[in-house]
């Protein structure tokens, strides 16, 4: 993943199906919340949705293992103060087919909402450098 896909259109396209399958709520999740929602960063196949300013909040969904594939519903809150980048994270989902967990994914992506928006500019840990 970190230099993004590298195989075929036929394995594009079957990692990406489930993904496409459950566009429609997300894009409605994201229209409800005031949500940007973004797809296929750095060339994988995922969908993100963000909101916030000065704490950058993501919820994503992502191929975890591409032979299968199954996936990740990650939870993502970050800052930049000064030179620095400060997070938290944590998975709602790890490594699971998404036929086994579409029909909950509009509860799921609520639940990593209210998560999300629980998490305060205190609870968040240094993550990296920016910049240099």
């Amino acid at each position: 993943m970190p230099n993004g896909f590298s195989g075929t259109d036929e394995e594009w396209k079957r990692m990406e199906a489930p993904l496409l399958m459950v566009e429609d709520v997300l894009a409605e999740f994201a229209r409800t919340h005031g949500m940007q929602i973004t797809k296929n960063y750095h060339e994988w196949p995922e969908r993100s949705l963000t909101w916030g300013n000065d704490i950058r909040r993501l919820i994503q969904l992502y191929v975890a293992e591409s032979d299968r594939p199954t996936f990740n519903l990650w939870l993502c809150a970050s800052q930049d103060r000064g030179s620095s980048r400060f997070w938290k994270r944590d998975f709602l989902v790890e490594k699971k087919p998404l036929e086994t967990f579409a029909a909950q994914l509009p509860v799921l992506l609520e639940k990593a909402r209210n998560t999300l928006n629980s998490w305060t500019e205190q609870q968040l840990e240094i993550a990296t450098k920016l910049g240099g």
